[in-house]
């Protein structure tokens, strides 16, 4: 049986696409006929759904300026929560767009992100093969995948909606979808496909275990919420709460230690960050999207502060205001290896903290 495939030219019909409010003119651009995007994180979804378990997704995209940006969705749970792989002047982004923002300040270096020379200026063939274990991103004739995608953020069991994203000006056309058959497995490689989903950091280095407080909603029955710690460490405050400037989370920590040591904590964070050890505040700072001095990327070891820990409960407060409406977060490592983490019961009932 043949593989299936689609192709829409785009330029000259976008009826099989919703698009929201955002707009798009057909044009021209050196010599081939292209729909022109000009508006800020606009996304276009297939009407139809999905419904094969592989495919591939490409289309022909150009960045005719400086900036630009222009990429692939699959996944798609909603217009707010959807996979998003992009091209940028200098890179590959693998930006999962999580309760309607982008996260590309919390999913950043080599597992999410391909630099690149620059690519601005002329067509590109960009395409992303996708399967149950997780994606593969291809650029123009390169027979091997620019960035491979191991982990999708928003699961690979439910495939959803696929279409095509910009910010600020691009071109795009000829978008497909095609098949990929079942004997074609997007991940053959046994070893590979079993990295697939494995949430945890490297057990002992980050504190993986976080209790989250909307601040901004007191009335809430249960104020305090599990939160969720990526594969790189990061608390990814995405995920509970909505990344708007002005909104403010408080999370907690706490473990375990048998005897009295000092050690080295670093951290990373975005947007701002006021942190305190055991009730004393150690750190606060800003670290924002503010090109070109400042990218607003979390990275743990980009602060480092000395610790004295105490024998018993050791607890850990992290106050995030979020100021930009792109990914928030922190990831802390404490310095320690082997602690043990206060159960989700133990940290809410801290009244300290």
């Amino acid at each position: 049986m043949m593989a299936e495939k689609r192709v829409y030219a785009l330029w000259d019909d976008l009826e099989p696409f919703n698009g929201g409010e955002t707009r798009a003119i057909s044009g021209e651009w050196k010599g081939k006929e292209t729909l022109y995007l000009n508006q800020m994180n606009s996304a276009f979804f297939l009407r139809e759904e999905v419904t094969f378990s592989s495919f591939r997704l490409e289309a022909e995209v150009a960045i005719p300026g400086e900036v630009g940006f222009v990429g692939l969705i699959f996944g798609a749970k909603d217009e707010r929560n959807y996979e998003l792989v992009y091209l940028a002047p200098i890179e590959i982004q693998y930006d999962p767009i999580i309760n309607g923002s982008m996260t590309w300040q919390i999913y950043n270096g080599p597992a999410y992100q391909k630099p690149l020379p620059d690519t601005t200026g002329a067509w590109h063939r960009f395409a992303v093969e996708v399967g149950p274990e997780g994606a593969k991103v291809f650029l123009d004739d390169q027979p091997d995948p620019m960035l491979v995608i191991s982990n999708l953020q928003h699961g690979g069991e439910r495939l959803g909606k696929v279409g095509f994203w910009n910010y600020v000006p691009v071109y795009i056309r000829n978008f497909s979808i095609e098949e990929i058959p079942t004997t074609e497995r997007v991940f053959s490689d046994p070893v590979q496909a079993g990295a697939i989903n494995r949430r945890q950091p490297e057990a002992g280095a980050f504190l993986t275990e976080w209790m989250v407080k909307n601040l901004l909603m007191p009335e809430r029955a249960e104020p305090w919420i599990k939160g969720i710690v990526e594969e790189n460490g990061t608390l990814n405050l995405n995920r509970i709460c909505e990344a708007k400037p002005g909104l403010v989370a408080e999370a907690k920590s706490g473990f375990l230690l048998q005897e009295e040591t000092e050690a080295l904590l670093s951290l990373g964070y975005s947007d701002s960050i006021r942190l305190w050890i055991n009730d004393i505040e150690v750190y606060q700072g800003d670290w924002l999207w503010q090109p070109p001095s400042h990218d607003g990327r979390i990275r743990p070891d980009f602060v480092s502060v000395p610790v004295k820990w105490r024998k018993g409960v050791n607890t850990v407060r992290a106050e995030v205001t979020q100021r930009e409406g792109f990914g928030w977060g922190v990831a802390v490592k404490t310095g320690l290896p082997g602690i043990t983490h206060l159960s989700e019961e133990q940290l809410k009932n801290l009244s300290h903290i």
